[in-house]
């Protein structure tokens, strides 16, 4: 059971993730409704504050004018650490390299940045294959199987994993269908 501390530190971060957003949050998609999903995921698997939190947060620095030291002074450097590691990195144009950077720095972070990434990617997975490019969808499946791959050994004995495993499947078969194949 969390304590009433906790849940503060909880409900903080959600009010700073969507005053962030509201005041210079610029995607179009419903990321306030998918960081809440994600830090919820988190939240209702019993993952520790910090994890919580930086799942509520792992799009800001991305999406927002929020900064790593932003984060950094409201929530202390172990979120600011996660949140950096899950965003990307601006000066990387390739879209899987991109995304390879991420889950590398995940790893080199640790164990949280890995689960803030699982949550993250089993989120995203439902939409995998939904976009109107080819070579999208393929990008997703290899992303997604190069994380369930290379995750196992900071997050395989979790349920998360076991999930982003079993989506797998499912989303190669809708990115196939999508494509035609």
């Amino acid at each position: 059971m969390r304590g009433i501390d906790d849940d503060e530190e909880v409900e903080r971060a959600l009010r700073y993730l969507v005053d962030s957003f509201e005041s210079s949050g610029d995607n179009p998609k419903p990321v306030i409704l998918h960081s809440t999903r994600v830090g919820m995921d988190l939240y209702d698997r019993g993952y520790g504050t910090r994890v919580v939190v930086s799942g509520f947060l792992h799009d800001l620095l991305e999406d927002t004018a929020v900064t790593g030291d932003d984060v950094r002074s409201a929530f202390g450097a172990d979120v600011a650490e996660t949140v950096e590691a899950v965003s990307f990195d601006e000066g990387i144009d390739d879209y899987l390299e991109r995304h390879y950077d991420i889950y590398r720095r995940c790893f080199e972070t640790g164990r949280g940045a890995v689960l803030v990434k699982a949550a993250d990617v089993l989120d995203n997975s439902e939409y995998y294959g939904l976009g109107d490019s080819a070579e999208l969808g393929r990008n997703q499946v290899e992303k997604m199987t190069y994380f369930v791959e290379n995750s196992e050994p900071y997050i395989g004995d979790e349920d998360i994993h076991r999930e982003l495993a079993e989506a797998l499947p499912t989303v190669r078969e809708r990115v196939a269908e999508r494509n035609g194949n």
